[in-house]
């Protein structure tokens, strides 16, 4: 993996250093966290969070326990909290789920220090373009998951979203602060095949939906 930067910081990080997965995500929380989208300048990219959340929040069925990956602050899970009736946080990052009303836990999400069959539901929202080994994370969720078990994923559709920014810029619509080229922290781009194939690896049935108006890919796998 080569070294990586978080603009506008100038920091830099080897990730196959021990550590650094961490330090990184933290410094890229510190400017480009998700949460910073649901109140953003910009109208259209308030509206397409929305969308976003909602449409992860429509996909999550009934469980007896969920487990949220890559959760930040929580504020995602809170939309569909009460389809169930546990819910753990997880994020590398401790200070995001710092003040988090829900049980949480600081961890890789390619080294789960979780039971084998301890959930019913594992919710992946923006997290697979973060990681440097998806292959292992989603070993890692069909572990943890029950036969019958449920995936749930969002991972952001980047061959539209990087010309849509150049283009709105272009024609002068305010996307406020939002970085212009790939979004910071993206270690890869995904396609539906793509995304067919990483999944296929760990579940029985997978179905992968675009979605244009949030601009992103919507993942159901059943392990």
């Amino acid at each position: 993996m080569p070294l990586v930067t978080v603009p506008g910081s100038g920091e830099s990080f080897d990730l196959d250093r021990p550590g650094a997965v961490a330090k990184w995500n933290r410094a890229l929380n510190r400017r480009y966290a998700m949460r910073n989208l649901t109140g953003h300048a910009s109208a259209l990219v308030r509206a397409i969070e929305r969308r976003r959340r909602s449409r992860v929040a429509s996909l999550v069925p009934p469980f007896g326990r969920a487990l949220d990956l890559g959760a930040e602050d929580g504020s995602l899970a809170a939309i569909w909290r009460g389809r169930g009736r546990y819910l753990l946080l997880l994020d590398v990052d401790p200070a995001m789920l710092h003040g988090s009303p829900e049980p949480s836990v600081a961890a890789d999400a390619a080294r789960l220090p979780l039971r084998d069959g301890s959930f019913d539901v594992v919710v992946l929202s923006a997290l697979l373009e973060h990681v440097v080994d998806p292959a292992a994370v989603l070993a890692e969720c069909r572990r943890v998951l029950r036969e019958g078990g449920r995936i749930v994923a969002y991972v952001p559709w980047d061959g539209a979203v990087v010309p849509l920014k150049r283009w709105a810029r272009r024609i002068g619509i305010g996307l406020g602060p939002l970085y212009d080229g790939l979004a910071p922290g993206h270690l890869r781009r995904y396609k539906r095949a793509g995304l067919r194939a990483l999944f296929a690896a760990a579940a029985r049935h997978v179905a992968v939906h675009l979605d244009p108006l949030s601009l992103g890919y919507y993942v159901e796998a059943t392990v």
